[in-house]
């Protein structure tokens, strides 16, 4: 009776931990939208992955459920790859100033 508290194990352990972790990072990140004036989902999803990425993936979703055309989307998979061209050719540029 002297130790009412379960044993955890250290896969337990170790899976409280992440969550301990998930738990922090996001009321961080809600902080830090709170003084930036912006939306959580925002801070997220630059976290998780970027807005271009997630609009080519959404046309690949309508392309499969037909809602848009093979056209449309090979025309939005070529501005995705030309504007992320762009993008890593830019901060490449950038970075090779400094």
């Amino acid at each position: 009776m002297a130790n009412d508290k379960p044993e955890i194990k250290p896969q337990e352990a170790a899976s409280i931990s992440i969550i301990e972790n998930i738990k922090k990072e996001v009321e961080e990140e809600m902080s830090k939208a709170e003084k930036e004036g912006v939306g959580l989902v925002d801070v997220l999803s630059e976290k998780i992955l970027s807005r271009k990425l997630l609009v080519w993936i959404v046309a690949t979703v309508f392309l499969g459920f037909g809602k848009i055309t093979p056209d449309e989307w090979m025309g939005i998979s070529l501005g995705y790859i030309g504007i992320q061209g762009v993008a890593d050719l830019a901060a490449k540029w950038k970075g090779a100033g400094k």
